[in-house]
Protein backbone atom coordinates (compact mmCIF):
# COMPACT_ATOMS: atom_id res chain seq x y z
CA UNK A 1 0.00 0.00 0.00
CA UNK A 2 1.10 3.54 -0.79
CA UNK A 3 2.24 5.27 2.40
CA UNK A 4 0.40 8.43 1.30
CA UNK A 5 -2.89 6.56 1.65
CA UNK A 6 -2.65 5.77 5.32
CA UNK A 7 -1.52 7.44 8.52
CA UNK A 8 -1.85 4.34 10.65
CA UNK A 9 -1.07 0.64 10.56
CA UNK A 10 -3.19 -1.18 8.01
CA UNK A 11 -5.27 -3.87 9.73
CA UNK A 12 -7.46 -5.09 6.88
CA UNK A 13 -6.32 -5.18 3.26
CA UNK A 14 -8.78 -3.88 0.70
CA UNK A 15 -10.01 -6.50 -1.85
CA UNK A 16 -8.54 -4.32 -4.62
CA UNK A 17 -5.05 -4.63 -3.12
CA UNK A 18 -5.44 -8.33 -2.35
CA UNK A 19 -6.58 -9.08 -5.88
CA UNK A 20 -3.95 -6.89 -7.55
CA UNK A 21 -1.21 -8.66 -5.59
CA UNK A 22 -2.51 -12.17 -6.27
CA UNK A 23 -3.12 -11.60 -9.98
CA UNK A 24 0.08 -9.75 -10.80
CA UNK A 25 2.22 -12.30 -8.96
CA UNK A 26 0.72 -15.04 -11.12
CA UNK A 27 1.49 -13.06 -14.28
CA UNK A 28 4.99 -12.11 -13.13
CA UNK A 29 5.89 -15.72 -12.38
CA UNK A 30 5.91 -16.46 -16.11
CA UNK A 31 8.68 -13.93 -16.63
CA UNK A 32 10.79 -14.26 -13.49
CA UNK A 33 10.88 -18.05 -13.29
CA UNK A 34 14.12 -17.98 -15.27
CA UNK A 35 15.90 -16.29 -12.39
CA UNK A 36 15.59 -19.50 -10.32
CA UNK A 37 14.05 -17.64 -7.42
CA UNK A 38 17.29 -15.78 -6.67
CA UNK A 39 16.65 -12.48 -8.42
CA UNK A 40 17.54 -8.99 -7.31
CA UNK A 41 14.76 -6.56 -8.06
CA UNK A 42 13.88 -2.92 -7.52
CA UNK A 43 10.45 -1.82 -6.38
CA UNK A 44 10.02 1.92 -6.82
CA UNK A 45 7.19 3.31 -4.74
CA UNK A 46 7.19 0.18 -2.61
CA UNK A 47 5.13 1.71 0.19
CA UNK A 48 4.50 -0.58 3.14
CA UNK A 49 6.12 -3.58 1.35
CA UNK A 50 2.99 -5.74 1.31
CA UNK A 51 3.54 -6.79 -2.30
CA UNK A 52 7.23 -7.48 -1.73
CA UNK A 53 6.64 -9.67 1.29
CA UNK A 54 4.13 -11.71 -0.69
CA UNK A 55 6.61 -12.09 -3.55
CA UNK A 56 9.36 -13.13 -1.14
CA UNK A 57 7.08 -15.82 0.28
CA UNK A 58 7.18 -17.40 -3.17
CA UNK A 59 10.79 -16.58 -4.11
CA UNK A 60 12.54 -16.89 -0.77
CA UNK A 61 16.08 -16.37 -2.09
CA UNK A 62 15.31 -13.13 -3.89
CA UNK A 63 16.38 -9.68 -2.73
CA UNK A 64 14.20 -6.58 -2.93
CA UNK A 65 15.57 -3.06 -3.02
CA UNK A 66 12.58 -0.92 -2.09
CA UNK A 67 12.42 2.79 -2.88
CA UNK A 68 10.04 5.24 -1.25
CA UNK A 69 10.74 8.84 -0.26
CA UNK A 70 8.17 8.46 2.54
CA UNK A 71 10.28 5.96 4.52
CA UNK A 72 11.08 7.39 7.94
CA UNK A 73 14.10 5.11 8.23
CA UNK A 74 15.91 2.48 6.19
CA UNK A 75 15.75 -0.28 8.78
CA UNK A 76 14.04 -3.51 7.70
CA UNK A 77 13.15 -6.53 9.82
CA UNK A 78 13.92 -8.80 6.84
CA UNK A 79 17.53 -9.04 5.65
CA UNK A 80 16.28 -9.67 2.11
CA UNK A 81 14.66 -6.22 2.01
CA UNK A 82 16.81 -3.12 1.58
CA UNK A 83 15.18 0.30 1.81
CA UNK A 84 16.16 3.47 -0.01
CA UNK A 85 14.78 6.95 -0.49
CA UNK A 86 16.03 7.50 -4.04
CA UNK A 87 16.77 5.46 -7.17
CA UNK A 88 20.12 7.27 -7.50
CA UNK A 89 21.45 5.30 -4.53
CA UNK A 90 21.62 2.13 -6.65
CA UNK A 91 24.32 0.83 -9.01
CA UNK A 92 24.10 0.64 -12.80
CA UNK A 93 22.99 -2.57 -14.59
CA UNK A 94 22.81 -4.47 -11.35
CA UNK A 95 19.22 -5.63 -10.72
CA UNK A 96 17.35 -8.36 -12.64
CA UNK A 97 14.00 -6.62 -12.90
CA UNK A 98 11.97 -3.66 -11.71
CA UNK A 99 8.46 -3.23 -10.34
CA UNK A 100 6.32 -0.09 -10.22
CA UNK A 101 2.93 -0.81 -8.72
CA UNK A 102 0.77 2.29 -9.21
CA UNK A 103 3.67 4.65 -8.57
CA UNK A 104 4.78 6.04 -11.96
CA UNK A 105 1.81 8.41 -11.99
CA UNK A 106 3.43 10.34 -9.12
CA UNK A 107 6.54 11.17 -11.16
CA UNK A 108 6.64 14.61 -12.80
CA UNK A 109 8.91 13.28 -15.58
CA UNK A 110 7.64 9.75 -16.04
CA UNK A 111 9.71 9.00 -19.17
CA UNK A 112 12.85 10.36 -17.49
CA UNK A 113 12.27 8.18 -14.45
CA UNK A 114 11.89 5.07 -16.60
CA UNK A 115 15.12 5.96 -18.42
CA UNK A 116 16.89 6.21 -15.06
CA UNK A 117 15.41 2.87 -14.04
CA UNK A 118 16.52 1.21 -17.28
CA UNK A 119 20.13 2.00 -16.41
CA UNK A 120 19.81 0.00 -13.18
CA UNK A 121 18.52 -3.21 -14.82
CA UNK A 122 20.58 -5.86 -16.60
CA UNK A 123 19.99 -6.57 -20.28
CA UNK A 124 17.19 -9.11 -20.63
CA UNK A 125 15.55 -7.97 -17.39
CA UNK A 126 11.87 -7.10 -17.09
CA UNK A 127 9.86 -4.07 -16.04
CA UNK A 128 6.44 -4.60 -14.48
CA UNK A 129 4.07 -1.64 -14.33
CA UNK A 130 0.56 -1.34 -12.96
CA UNK A 131 -0.99 2.03 -13.73
CA UNK A 132 -4.24 3.92 -13.11
CA UNK A 133 -6.06 3.84 -16.44
CA UNK A 134 -8.13 6.21 -18.56
CA UNK A 135 -7.54 9.96 -18.19
CA UNK A 136 -11.31 10.48 -18.45
CA UNK A 137 -11.58 8.99 -14.94
CA UNK A 138 -9.20 11.54 -13.37
CA UNK A 139 -11.05 12.95 -10.36
CA UNK A 140 -10.71 14.53 -6.95
CA UNK A 141 -9.74 11.09 -5.68
CA UNK A 142 -6.59 11.17 -7.85
CA UNK A 143 -5.82 14.68 -6.65
CA UNK A 144 -6.23 13.66 -3.02
CA UNK A 145 -3.70 10.82 -3.35
CA UNK A 146 -1.42 13.12 -5.41
CA UNK A 147 -1.71 11.29 -8.73
CA UNK A 148 -0.51 13.54 -11.55
CA UNK A 149 -2.16 11.56 -14.35
CA UNK A 150 -3.94 8.42 -15.50
CA UNK A 151 -2.79 6.46 -18.56
CA UNK A 152 -4.31 4.97 -21.68
CA UNK A 153 -2.55 2.40 -23.85
CA UNK A 154 -1.77 5.16 -26.32
CA UNK A 155 -0.45 7.67 -23.79
CA UNK A 156 1.77 5.11 -22.09
CA UNK A 157 3.12 3.97 -25.46
CA UNK A 158 4.04 7.61 -26.11
CA UNK A 159 5.97 7.62 -22.83
CA UNK A 160 7.81 4.43 -23.77
CA UNK A 161 8.67 5.92 -27.19
CA UNK A 162 10.88 8.37 -25.30
CA UNK A 163 12.83 5.51 -23.70
CA UNK A 164 15.39 3.47 -25.63
CA UNK A 165 16.10 -0.17 -24.92
CA UNK A 166 12.64 -1.29 -23.79
CA UNK A 167 10.32 -3.64 -25.67
CA UNK A 168 6.70 -4.07 -24.62
CA UNK A 169 5.81 -7.77 -24.24
CA UNK A 170 2.39 -7.70 -22.56
CA UNK A 171 -0.30 -5.11 -21.96
CA UNK A 172 -3.93 -5.08 -20.91
CA UNK A 173 -6.49 -3.22 -18.84
CA UNK A 174 -8.05 -4.85 -15.80
CA UNK A 175 -10.93 -4.31 -13.37
CA UNK A 176 -13.61 -3.42 -15.91
CA UNK A 177 -16.22 -3.70 -13.15
CA UNK A 178 -14.53 -0.93 -11.15
CA UNK A 179 -14.13 1.12 -14.31
CA UNK A 180 -17.91 1.16 -14.76
CA UNK A 181 -18.49 2.21 -11.16
CA UNK A 182 -15.92 5.02 -11.38
CA UNK A 183 -17.21 6.11 -14.80
CA UNK A 184 -20.77 6.50 -13.48
CA UNK A 185 -19.48 8.40 -10.43
CA UNK A 186 -17.52 10.74 -12.67
CA UNK A 187 -20.33 11.33 -15.17
CA UNK A 188 -22.85 12.04 -12.39
CA UNK A 189 -20.33 14.26 -10.57
CA UNK A 190 -20.60 12.11 -7.46
CA UNK A 191 -17.99 12.52 -4.76
CA UNK A 192 -15.44 9.68 -4.69
CA UNK A 193 -14.14 8.83 -1.23
CA UNK A 194 -15.36 12.13 0.34
CA UNK A 195 -13.93 11.20 3.76
CA UNK A 196 -10.47 10.53 2.27
CA UNK A 197 -10.38 6.97 3.60
CA UNK A 198 -8.65 5.72 0.43
CA UNK A 199 -8.14 1.94 0.57
CA UNK A 200 -6.68 1.85 4.08
CA UNK A 201 -9.89 1.67 6.07
CA UNK A 202 -11.45 -1.57 4.86
CA UNK A 203 -13.75 -2.91 7.56
CA UNK A 204 -13.48 -6.65 7.00
CA UNK A 205 -10.64 -9.11 7.60
CA UNK A 206 -9.11 -11.00 4.70
CA UNK A 207 -10.90 -14.19 5.81
CA UNK A 208 -14.30 -12.49 5.98
CA UNK A 209 -16.89 -13.61 3.43
CA UNK A 210 -17.30 -10.10 2.01
CA UNK A 211 -13.57 -9.65 1.43
CA UNK A 212 -13.13 -13.14 -0.02
CA UNK A 213 -16.13 -12.76 -2.35
CA UNK A 214 -15.06 -9.36 -3.70
CA UNK A 215 -11.47 -10.52 -4.14
CA UNK A 216 -12.61 -13.54 -6.17
CA UNK A 217 -14.80 -11.27 -8.32
CA UNK A 218 -11.88 -8.96 -9.02
CA UNK A 219 -9.60 -11.92 -9.76
CA UNK A 220 -12.10 -13.16 -12.34
CA UNK A 221 -12.32 -9.67 -13.80
CA UNK A 222 -8.51 -9.58 -14.16
CA UNK A 223 -8.42 -13.04 -15.77
CA UNK A 224 -11.27 -12.17 -18.12
CA UNK A 225 -9.47 -9.06 -19.37
CA UNK A 226 -6.14 -10.84 -19.78
CA UNK A 227 -7.62 -13.73 -21.74
CA UNK A 228 -9.57 -11.50 -24.10
CA UNK A 229 -6.57 -9.21 -24.65
CA UNK A 230 -4.68 -12.21 -26.04
CA UNK A 231 -7.12 -12.35 -28.95
CA UNK A 232 -7.13 -8.59 -29.46
CA UNK A 233 -10.32 -7.77 -27.56
CA UNK A 234 -9.68 -5.07 -24.97
CA UNK A 235 -12.26 -3.86 -22.49
CA UNK A 236 -11.76 -0.66 -20.49
CA UNK A 237 -10.52 -1.09 -16.95
CA UNK A 238 -9.75 0.98 -13.88
CA UNK A 239 -6.11 -0.12 -14.12
CA UNK A 240 -3.58 -1.25 -16.69
CA UNK A 241 -0.77 -3.83 -16.63
CA UNK A 242 2.28 -3.33 -18.86
CA UNK A 243 5.33 -5.60 -18.99
CA UNK A 244 8.49 -4.60 -20.87
CA UNK A 245 11.85 -6.25 -21.50
CA UNK A 246 15.22 -4.51 -21.59
CA UNK A 247 16.71 -5.25 -25.00
CA UNK A 248 19.72 -2.99 -25.05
Amino acid sequence: MDLSETTREVINRHPWELSRTQCTLKVFSKYIAGFNGQAVYINSGAGDLYFDKKLLEKYEKSQVHAIDIAYKDKISDDKRIHKYHFLEEMKEEWADYAVMMDSLEYMEDDAGYIRDMVRKIKKGGYFFFTLPAFPILFSDYDINIKNLRRYSRKSFSEVLDKVTGLQKVEEHYFYSSLFMIRFVQKMLHLSIDPEHKFTANWNYAEEHFVTRFLTVCLNLDFLFNRLFSKIGIRFPGLSMLVICKKTG
